[in-house]
């Protein structure tokens, strides 16, 4: 596989580059070579994306898709890939139900918004429904919570507010009756 070094940045293509520090392009001896082995490229790709896989996840959590989604992005090889996700899970630095279980805790949004969005993160509808199943009486409470938080604004206006955040129109003007 033909390759052109250009500082520590390995070229496959006009697009497709490694970043390698200079301890990799010693070991691998990249500087006097043109071309390596499939191997030693997908060597080369595994160490690239478990490196970003750890610098990633020190920066905040992700759900299992959402770091196969951006490594896929970078790194294009698959199984590799998923093979990085799979050590990550094995080594507890992936855990969909806690993500998810985090999410929830973090954000005051509907059940019916929060499934929505933990779906797109990849997150699966049974630990969702679990996570999720005592959180219809929590919801009340937060309408009445959000409701208080928008203070003197506009009655019209706080419950289009509410609404966005995906409560349902009959629980706010349940929220709104008990309050008056």
């Amino acid at each position: 596989m033909r390759y052109s070094l250009k500082g520590n940045k390995v070229y496959f293509d006009e697009f497709f580059y490694l970043d390698l520090n200079k301890q990799t392009i010693q070991e691998f001896n990249l500087k006097d070579r043109e071309e390596i082995t499939l191997e030693e490229y997908r060597e080369l790709v595994r160490r690239r994306a478990e490196s970003m896989g750890y610098f990633l996840l020190n920066k905040r959590d992700y759900s299992e898709k959402e770091l196969y989604l951006k490594l896929l992005s970078k790194y294009r090889e698959k199984d590799i890939i998923k093979f990085v996700i799979e050590k990550f899970i094995e080594l507890g630095y992936l855990n969909d139900y806690d993500y998810a279980e985090s999410y929830i805790n973090s954000h005051n949004y509907s059940k019916k918004k929060l499934e929505f969005m933990l779906i797109q993160k990849g997150i699966k509808g049974s630990v969702i429904k679990e996570l999720l199943a005592d959180h219809n009486s929590q919801e009340l409470e937060e309408i009445r919570k959000q409701w208080e938080r928008l203070g003197n604004k506009d009655k019209d206006k706080k419950i289009l507010s509410l609404m966005r955040k995906g409560f349902g129109y009959s629980d706010i003007q349940k929220v709104i009756k008990d309050l008056e």
